[in-house]
């Protein structure tokens, strides 16, 4: 019910200068509603995509931005010449009712793509797939005592970071070697067959030896984003710094 002031007409057609407080009735529709909704979803997503990457991507603890971009677009520089860029999808949003993001990770001999579906309580990988460079993984665990150098080609259909476990993919390195992050000799490193699984408490992503299947490295990640990442017997040895079986814990 909306308000209006009206001029009252005086005798004989003519404006008696006063003003009387009317009623100025809207039927209220389905549809008008749902485009009222429209209007304000789409005015706050507006605000939100133009917002500035700093809101997701906070300022390191001296202050350097780590991010260029908007929250609908930006880039996220990683450690060893690597960046992490995403690109928000709408209509794959409304379709999966979680937000949708087109991601790219790019670097030196890297060029992966992907998609990522975000909501309360779930992160979902979706059609990873590309070539990297091992030394990606010093990118995300700067604490790992070895670099390596094989190329990996990677093709993950199916990947939870959190939420019901889902894993469904393949990856293979090419033969190269590993040498110790803070330098020394490197150790040769065969070719590498890795899968992605699932079962009823987790994702694992394991690297094993191509040919015989013996397990090398070992990545579990829990449903509520825990992470356990650890390097199996059959790579000590190969792995420079690493005398016996180790595991790490951590979260996402």
């Amino acid at each position: 019910m909306l308000k209006v002031w009206r001029t009252r007409e005086g005798e004989g057609g003519r404006s008696g200068g006063a003003f009387q407080f009317e009623r100025l009735t809207v039927k209220v529709t389905r549809w008008r509603v749902v485009l009222a909704a429209v209007g304000v979803g789409t005015y706050a997503l507006a605000l939100i995509a133009t917002a500035p990457s700093e809101i997701v991507v906070p300022r390191s603890s001296n202050g350097e931005r780590q991010a260029v971009g908007t929250v609908w677009a930006g880039e996220r520089a990683l450690p060893g010449g690597f960046a992490a860029g995403w690109t928000l999808e709408p209509l794959s949003s409304l379709v999966n009712l979680s937000v949708a993001e087109r991601l790219g990770v790019r670097g030196p001999d890297t060029a992966l793509t992907g998609q990522a579906l975000v909501r309360p309580g779930r992160v979902l990988v979706r059609d990873l797939e590309g070539t990297a460079s091992m030394r990606l993984l010093n990118a995300f665990a700067p604490g790992l005592p070895f670099a390596c150098s094989p190329m990996m080609r990677i093709d993950v259909a199916r990947l939870s970071v959190r939420g019901a476990p889902e894993g469904v993919g393949r990856m293979t390195t090419t033969p190269g070697d590993c040498a110790p992050s803070g330098g020394g000799a490197a150790t040769p490193i065969p070719a590498l067959d890795g899968t992605v699984t699932a079962d009823g408490r987790g994702t694992t992503v394991t690297l094993g030896r191509a040919g015989s299947g013996e397990a090398v490295m070992r990545a579990r990640v829990q449903a509520d984003g825990g992470l356990t990442a650890s390097v199996e017997p059959g790579g000590v040895g190969l792995l420079p710094g690493i005398g016996a079986p180790v595991s790490i814990e951590t979260s996402l």
